[in-house]
């Protein structure tokens, strides 16, 4: 039984790489075509562009794996159903629940490998090519980073701590500069919302610092004369996916301090812990998908209904994140409940099928 372990393992295993390479390809063409509207001859132009989405393929198929993980559990067990390896099997007493402890054994394996790579790999490069994206089309003004964005204006030196999606700004550290580089002044604001063509600074506190000593004033509300451009700023804006666990858990007490919603890292938060349980509903899901299917049906028309069943649950997780954070649902039962979804499919189909 171990032997045949291991055959299963490395079927579902190949299966899975096979299938990953090839959703990675199709959503590469895709970032990259968006990634031209961007480029231009000076800067960050289509080689730049090219390596900026090369750098983001490792969590490009981390976001891909609850889709491969089923696309390539049919193209595997479908392999073996359509050499008639499976009846084989089954004629040797191999029960069907044996076969599925054996699915699930080799994806876990693969799935703690690509978790254990997606934080130790996939985020760095993700938020290396961000911050090398954020250089070449601000011509050097701009950085982003997981603590938010850096900027040069004039004698300013800008570090954005809390970006927002709408286009304002929170917790704004402002430093000053003279041509020695010594500090001439630095200053925090809660808020910088964009309105009527023209930033708008919230509860400043100022701090001139001289020979005398530091002066420091408070001011309400006052207009901010910045080149900042809120447009590029939101480009610019590393999304919570981009984040590492550690980050993500930071960015969520820093949200809760400062009294915002830190809904949007949340989710990114419980989709990370969620995506073993997804992937292995995944798994579990394309068993029956094989075993069920009529001896007739050839292993290619099974690839494409995996294909097509896998990608569309992509689009629905990510679609029903969206409505989730709409209606105010809880961001774990956001994550939570696309997988719960197909799981109760699943064992439908494994009960219609009288398993």
């Amino acid at each position: 039984m171990k032997t045949l372990d291991r055959y299963i393992a490395r079927t579902v295993i190949v299966g899975f790489v096979l299938a990953l390479a090839g959703l990675v390809a199709v959503f590469s063409v895709i970032n990259f075509t968006q990634e031209l509207k961007d480029a231009r001859t000076d800067g960050y132009g289509v080689f730049r562009a090219a390596w900026f989405v090369v750098l983001t393929l490792p969590s490009e198929a981390y976001q891909l794996l609850p889709a491969a993980a089923l696309l390539g559990t049919v193209n595997g067990l479908g392999g073996l159903a359509a050499s008639s390896e499976l009846v084989a099997m089954s004629a040797c007493g191999t029960s069907r629940g044996r076969l599925i402890r054996s699915v699930l054994l080799a994806a876990s394996l693969f799935v703690f490998g690509a978790a254990l790579l997606g934080e130790l790999v996939a985020v760095p490069l993700a938020q290396r090519a961000r911050a090398q994206r954020s250089i070449l089309i601000s011509g050097g003004r701009l950085l982003s980073t997981a603590n938010g964005i850096w900027a040069r204006d004039g004698s300013r030196f800008v570090n954005v701590r809390s970006p927002r999606v709408d286009g304002s700004l929170g917790d704004l550290y402002l430093y000053d500069v003279d041509e020695h580089r010594r500090l001439r002044s630095f200053a925090y604001a809660r808020e910088a919302s964009y309105t009527a063509d023209r930033w708008r600074l919230t509860d400043l506190v100022e701090n001139e610092v001289s020979d005398r000593g530091v002066t420091t004033r408070k001011i309400a509300a006052t207009d901010w004369n910045t080149s900042l451009d809120p447009q590029q700023l939101r480009l610019l804006l590393l999304p919570p996916e981009d984040l590492s666990m550690p980050d993500l858990h930071q960015s969520i007490g820093a949200f809760r301090r400062r009294g915002e919603n830190p809904a949007r890292h949340q989710l990114a938060f419980w989709r990370r812990v969620m995506m073993p349980m997804v992937t292995g509903v995944m798994v579990l899901l394309a068993v029956p998908f094989v075993l069920t299917a009529p001896r007739g049906v050839a292993l290619g028309q099974r690839i494409v209904a995996g294909a097509l069943v896998g990608i569309g649950f992509q689009m629905f997780n990510q679609t029903f994140g969206g409505i989730g954070l709409a209606v105010g649902l809880e961001p774990w039962l956001t994550a939570m409940l696309p997988g719960a979804a197909m799981l109760a499919v699943c064992l439908w189909w494994m009960r219609r099928a009288a398993w």
